[in-house]
C-alpha cells in the first residue's frame, strides 16, 4: 500500500514538473512569435517604402523625359545657380536671405539674420538642368517647404547625370542656442541661491548633432569671484545644476555645468586655447567646453562658453569614492562653506572642494597629514631623492605639464594664488590639475607682469623649489619642446575657433558693446574681433620664443 502511495506521489510530482516546463516553453514560444511579428511589420513597412520610392523614381524619370522633350533635347549640365529665401514665402523670416552657392564643392551656405528665424523654409532657386530633387521628391522653387534644421541634400538632375548640393542654413551665428527660462521670469542676482528653471538647447546645422533639441529642468545661480561682483563686467557667469544627469553637446552625462561669460577676454578664446593645450597634455582631465548663444528669460545675452564643472566623477576628476579634489585659493577664508588648511610651503590656504568634510573628521585629517608629508620633505636634505623626496608624494608628469601650460599662457592667478586645483587618489601621488580660469592670461592684464617675456609661475610657491631639482628641470625642458613642436596645431585651433565665432561675436558686440570699450584690466583695445584673435596669436608666438631661449639655456 505504501509503495502505491509513493508511486502516485512521484507521478504527480513528475506531471507537475512537466506542466511547469510546458508553461515556460509556451511563454517563450509566445514571446518569440511576438518578436517575429514585430520584425515582420518592420520588414513590410520597409518594403512598402521601397516600393513607393521606386514608384516615385519612375515618376521622376518620366517627368525628366517629358521636360527634356519640351526642350528638344537641349539639356545643359546640371548646376544650381542661385538660392534665396523670401519673406513673402516664409512667415516669421526677419529679412530676405541670399545664399552662397559654391558649385565647385557642391556647398550652399545660408545665414539667417536672426537667431529666432524659422528653419522650415520655402527656397527660391535658379538652375541649369531639368529638375531639382530632394531624395525622390521633386522640389519646386517658391513652393516646396523644407526643414533645414539639418543639412539638406538637393540634387539637380537631367536624364543623363545629376549633381548634389548640400545646403547649410545657419541660425545667424552658427552656434548652438541655449534658452534658459527661470521660474516666474526671475533674473539671477545671487551666487548663493539657486532658482528653478527650464532649458532648451538646440544644435545648429553644422554642430555636433545637427538639429537636435535637448530639454531639461535645472537650477541656476551666479558663480565666480571678480567675474561676478565687478560692476564694470555686466555680462555674468552662471552655475547650472540639472535635476537629472544630462549629456550636453556630446559630453558625458552629469548634473553640474558652468556657463563662462568671458567678458574681460575680448577674444573669448583664452580659456578654450588653454583647455586645448590641456587636452593634448599629460594631465588626467581637462574640462570640455562648447560655445553657445544664451537666451535668458527670452533676452539674448550673448556668446557663452558651456563647460564641464570641475568635480569628482568617473568622467571628470576620477579619484574614486574616497579621493580628494583640492584648490589653492586665497579667498577660501572668506567663503562660509570652505574647509581649508595651511601648510608652511604655501602662502595661500588649501581648500578641500570634495568630498564634503568637517574640520577634524577622518577625511580632513587624512589630507592634512598627507600634505604635511610634502611640507616635511620640501626643504629637507632628501628633497631631490626620487624615492624619499618630493617625487614620493607628488606626480612629476602632472606638475610639469600644469606648470608649463600656466607658464606659457602667463596665467595671472596660477601663481599658487587661486583656481589652482589638485587631486589625490588614495594610494597614489598628488596630481596638479585640472586647469581653470584663463580669461586674464595671454597678456590680458594691466597689473603685475604680463609677458611675453619673464617667468611667472616659476617664481611661485612650490615651483621655485621644484626648479632646484635637476630631474624636474630636465622634464620641463623635454615637455616644453613637446608644446613648442605642437604650436602649429595650437595656432590652427585658435584660428579655427576665431573663424567659428566671427558671426557670434557680431551679435555679442551688439548686446554688450565690449570690443571698442575699455574693461579693466585690459591692456589693449583692438576694436575688430579678428584683431583680438590676432593679438592673442602674436603674444603667444613671442612668449614661446622667449621661453624656448630660456629653457634651452638651462
Amino acid at each position: 500500500m505504501m509503495k502505491k502511495i509513493l508511486y502516485i506521489l512521484f507521478a504527480l510530482f513528475v506531471l507537475s514538473a512537466c506542466s511547469e516546463d510546458t508553461t515556460e516553453y509556451l511563454q517563450q514560444k509566445e514571446e518569440i512569435e511576438k518578436a517575429n511579428a514585430e520584425k515582420q511589420k518592420l520588414i513590410d513597412e520597409e518594403n512598402r517604402k521601397n516600393a513607393e520610392k521606386k514608384k516615385e523614381l519612375e515618376r521622376l524619370k518620366q517627368r525628366l523625359e517629358e521636360l527634356e522633350a519640351e526642350k528638344n533635347g537641349m539639356v545643359p549640365e546640371p548646376q544650381l545657380l542661385t538660392m534665396e529665401f523670401k519673406r513673402a514665402d516664409n512667415v516669421g523670416l526677419t529679412d530676405n536671405i541670399t545664399c552662397e552657392v559654391y558649385s565647385s564643392t557642391g556647398i550652399v551656405n545660408c545665414w539667417l539674420s536672426s537667431l529666432d528665424d524659422p528653419k522650415t523654409l520655402v527656397p527660391r532657386f535658379t538652375f541649369e538642368g531639368t529638375l531639382v530633387m530632394m531624395g525622390s521628391t521633386e522640389v519646386t522653387s517658391g513652393s516646396t517647404a523644407i526643414d533645414f534644421s539639418e543639412p539638406v541634400t538637393l540634387t539637380v538632375a537631367t536624364s543623363k547625370e545629376t549633381k548634389d548640393y548640400i545646403v547649410y542654413v545657419y541660425s545667424y551665428t552658427g552656434l548652438p542656442v541655449m534658452r534658459i527660462d527661470v521660474e516666474n521670469g526671475r533674473f539671477i542676482t545671487s551666487k548663493e541661491i539657486y532658482l528653478n528653471a527650464h532649458m532648451t538647447l538646440t544644435e545648429d546645422v553644422k554642430t555636433r548633432s545637427a538639429g537636435d533639441v535637448v530639454e531639461a529642468d535645472l537650477r541656476i545661480k551666479g558663480r565666480g569671484n571678480s567675474t561676478w561682483w565687478k560692476e564694470d563686467w555686466p555680462k555674468k557667469p552662471y552655475r547650472l545644476k540639472f535635476n537629472e544627469k544630462i549629456a550636453l553637446l556630446g559630453e558625458h552625462k552629469d548634473k553640474s555645468w558652468v556657463l563662462l561669460a568671458n567678458y574681460a577676454d575680448k577674444s573669448v578664446l583664452r580659456n578654450h586655447a588653454a583647455f586645448y593645450m590641456g587636452k593634448i597634455s599629460k594631465l588626467d582631465y581637462t574640462s570640455s567646453s562648447h560655445y553657445v548663444e544664451l537666451f535668458l528669460n527670452g533676452r539674448y545675452d550673448g556668446t557663452y562658453e558651456l563647460c564641464e564643472k570641475i568635480k569628482i566623477s568617473d568622467h571628470r576628476v576620477a579619484v574614486g569614492d574616497d579621493g580628494f579634489l583640492l584648490e589653492v585659493d586665497s579667498r577660501a577664508p572668506e567663503e562660509s562653506d570652505s574647509r581649508y588648511f595651511r601648510i608652511y610651503s604655501l602662502k595661500e590656504p588649501i581648500n578641500v572642494k570634495e568630498p564634503e568634510v568637517d574640520y577634524d573628521d577622518a577625511n580632513f585629517q587624512y589630507i592634512v597629514n598627507y600634505m604635511d608629508k610634502i611640507d616635511n620633505v620640501f626643504y629637507s636634505s632628501s628633497f631631490k631623492d626620487p624615492s624619499h623626496g618630493w617625487q614620493a608624494y607628488m606626480d612629476m608628469d602632472s606638475f610639469v605639464d600644469w606648470y608649463l601650460i600656466n607658464e606659457i599662457t602667463h596665467n595671472t592667478d596660477a601663481q599658487m594664488f587661486t583656481s589652482c586645483f589638485m587631486s589625490l587618489k588614495r594610494g597614489e601621488k598628488l596630481k596638479m590639475g585640472p586647469l581653470w580660469d584663463f580669461d586674464l592670461a595671454f597678456g590680458n592684464t594691466n597689473y603685475y607682469e604680463r609677458g611675453p617675456e619673464g617667468f611667472w609661475i616659476k617664481n611661485s610657491d612650490w615651483f621655485n623649489r621644484l626648479f632646484d631639482d635637476p630631474a624636474f628641470v630636465k622634464q620641463v625642458k623635454k615637455r616644453f619642446d613637446y608644446f613648442y613642436d605642437h604650436m602649429p596645431e595650437i595656432m590652427r585651433e585658435i584660428d579655427a575657433t576665431g573663424q567659428y565665432l566671427k558671426y557670434s561675436m557680431v551679435a555679442n558686440e551688439e548686446r554688450w558693446h565690449s570690443l571698442y570699450n575699455y574693461s579693466a584690466p585690459n591692456v589693449e583695445i583692438w576694436g575688430r574681433y579678428q584683431n583680438e584673435v590676432q593679438s592673442v596669436k602674436d603674444w603667444l608666438t613671442k612668449r614661446m620664443e622667449w621661453l624656448k631661449s630660456q629653457y634651452d639655456g638651462m
